[in-house]
């Protein structure tokens, strides 16, 4: 509301309340938001792993040293290094769940932020459950797949 003089009265407005900012946002905007803070704790995370020697050179997988299977995750890390130093294809023949994860996440955090910074005829990509089924599916397939090609090559030897 304006005063005579042309200007906003603040006391006029509604103070900033956090539980409204969260739960008054739709679940685009949550996940929009969610995915900013698991980029920056990825990269906090990332550059403590890489400046801790001992964390850096961690042996085999305690999966695999139990099961003698392959993780579900094994080739994730060696898919990340992989990512960061410019290696696409390297990064989906190690593991790929994760150039499937950084290029959705580059799609729906890009298109939200363009969205919010009012860029015309941009709508933010909306959340379906049906990708994080793509992810699971891929993430078994590459299970599955690596831990047949363990017993074919064992059973070579």
């Amino acid at each position: 509301m304006k005063n005579p003089s042309g200007q906003d009265n603040d006391h006029n407005k509604k103070p900033f309340s956090l539980r409204e900012w969260l739960f008054g946002m739709s679940v685009d905007r949550k996940v929009f938001w969610l995915g900013l803070l698991l980029a920056i704790m990825f990269i906090a995370g990332w550059a403590v792993y890489c400046n801790i020697p001992w964390l850096s050179g961690m042996g085999e997988c305690r999966f695999k040293q139990v099961t003698g299977l392959y993780c579900p995750g094994c080739g994730g890390t060696r898919a990340v290094r992989a990512l960061l130093s410019g290696h696409m294809i390297g990064s989906f023949i190690y593991h790929p769940f994760v150039p499937y994860c950084v290029i959705m996440w580059l799609v729906y955090e890009g298109s939200h932020l363009l969205e919010i910074l009012h860029v015309p005829g941009v709508k933010g990509m909306k959340f379906r459950e049906a990708y994080a089924y793509v992810g699971i599916g891929i993430l078994l397939c590459n299970w599955i797949i690596k831990n047949i090609m363990l017993f074919v090559i064992n059973g070579l030897h």
